[in-house]
This record gives structure tokens, sequence and C-alpha cells, in this order.
């Protein structure tokens, strides 16, 4: 019999992998209200989280969009978690960890011996097939993609993936929880890349095409776009807040997939990558940036 899990207000969440994208969904989550489980295999970077969570959390506080009182409930809502066993009572898992896909996998193996039996658990992958990833779970019918765009604590967008054996009832109860932390959730089937990365990452891959050729600078490529198409940001900077490492990353899986020519990483990707040049992140890719 399935069990209908409640994802409500007070619902647990957990989230595991601290990095970037793991501190913004947990930073959404907490405004809302909810306490968060954060749990890291790298205890220096879980540490390093924790702190930053800590800071946003007094900026908010600094620029008068959190009271006293919420910055104190809120802050008493973060849980670093060194086990995984700590993670049984949570209502929600969302897994946001490197793209990798054995990685992934086996981390959903050793999770579903802790997971409680009507918890949900969901990926941020931005690339995998959720169907493929579905048969290393411990419960395929609570199991889905719920996939943030970063920054994920301002980035508007969620874009919600199920598969073939996902129970109807989970998705429309997370649709509907994703409005309730202030995203807009769009709902798409179990495909390659998915809805954003599918149109974006060719556009970001022609571009630094483009740029490899000597046909433009990074620069005009970007203003071009900018000005051109009315972009809000250029394709070689945003793959740079993205990080030219994940980019790589989902290009090389969207192409594998597909097998669209197209879609086969530039050289220059990869040479950027090779040589640390990974966007923002590591203050260089297309462009320079303090750190």
């Amino acid at each position: 019999m399935f069990l209908m899990p409640e994802i409500t207000s007070k619902a647990m969440i957990g989230i595991i992998g601290s990095g970037q994208m793991g501190q913004g969904i947990a930073e959404v989550f907490l405004h809302n209200g909810h306490p968060i489980f954060i749990h890291d295999t790298d205890s220096n970077q879980l540490n390093t989280a924790i702190d930053s969570l800590h800071k946003r959390l007094h900026r908010a506080y600094e620029k008068g969009t959190l009271d006293a009182n919420q910055k104190i409930h809120f802050l008493n809502n973060i849980t670093p978690c060194h086990n995984l066993v700590q993670f049984a009572s949570c209502d929600l898992i969302i897994e946001a960890i490197i793209e990798d896909f054995d990685t992934k996998t086996s981390l959903f193996e050793r999770l579903g011996k802790h997971q409680k039996n009507t918890c949900i658990l969901a990926t941020n992958t931005s690339s995998f097939s959720i169907t493929s990833l579905a048969k290393h779970v411990k419960s395929p019918e609570r199991f889905l993609g719920i996939h943030f765009f970063n920054p994920a604590h301002h980035m508007p967008l969620v874009e919600i993936i199920p598969h073939q054996t996902t129970h109807p009832d989970v998705t429309r109860n997370i649709t509907q929880f994703i409005t309730t932390v202030g995203k807009t959730p769009v709902t798409c089937q179990d495909s390659p890349g998915f809805i954003v990365n599918r149109l974006l990452l060719p556009l970001i891959n022609q571009a630094t095409i483009l740029l490899e050729s000597g046909t433009a600078t990074a620069d005009a490529i970007d203003t071009a776009m900018t000005l051109g198409a009315n972009f809000p940001m250029g394709p070689l900077a945003l793959a740079d807040l993205i990080g030219l490492d994940t980019c790589l990353s989902i290009l090389a899986t969207l192409h594998e997939s597909s097998n669209d020519s197209s879609l086969k990483p530039s050289s220059l990707l990869k040479q950027y990558v090779a040589n640390g040049k990974l966007g923002r992140k590591s203050g260089e890719g297309f462009f320079r940036y303090s750190l």
C-alpha cells in the first residue's frame, strides 16, 4: 500500500551536499521556517557551509529582512549531520552532490537504510536520467528530480522531473510545496538536460566555439547577446557563474545520452577546466573575478 508523504509547512528537510548549490537550497527552506539537516562527507566543507549559512542569516538581519527572533529561530533550525542516520526523521531529502552518476547511486543505496517509509527523495541533478537513478533508490515511487538553479536562493525557477513510476501524488505534493517556498515550479518529462539545460548548454558551447575560432572576443560575444538578443547576461559570463566544470559535465552527459554532435564539448571549454579556470568560484574563467 502506498503511504502518502506529508510535505507541509513544518516539514523537515535534508540536504546532502554542502557546496554552493546545497547552501543555496538550504537557505531557501531556512527562510521559510523549515528545520534543515545538512550533510557532507567532507567535514571541513560542512563546517564552512554552516558558517556561511550563519553569515547569510546575519546579513539578512542587518538588512532588516529578518527580525531578531526569526534570526535566532532560523539559526536553531540548522543541524549539521556527519552521518546519514541523522536523516531518519526527514520528510524530504534533496541530493545536491557532485555530478557523478556512480557517486550519486552509491549515496542513494546507503541512504535507503535510513529513510522513513514516507520520505520523498529528490535529486538536484542537472543532466542525469531520473529513471536511471531511480533504479538505485529504496522507494522509486517517492523519487523524482527537483532541479534548482544557481544561485538557488535567488533564482525563482525549479524544474520538477518525475520518472515513469513516480507516484502522481508525490509529483502533485512536491509541485505545490515548492510554491510555498516562493519558487515557480515547471514539470517536464525525464529527458536529457530537462528544459533549461537542454536549451542553454548548447548555446554556451557554441559561444565557446566562437571564442576559440577567433570570430569574436568574450566581451563582444556577451555584448552581442545582451544587447542584440536582450539576454540579461551573456552566455560566457553565465557559464562562469554556473562553473565551467559543471558546464563541461552537463555537456558531456548530454552528448553521451543524445549522441548529438552539436553537444560535444568544445576543446576550449575542456582546456579551461583542465587548467583550473572554472569561472567565478576559481577567480578566472572566460573573465576574471575578485575572490
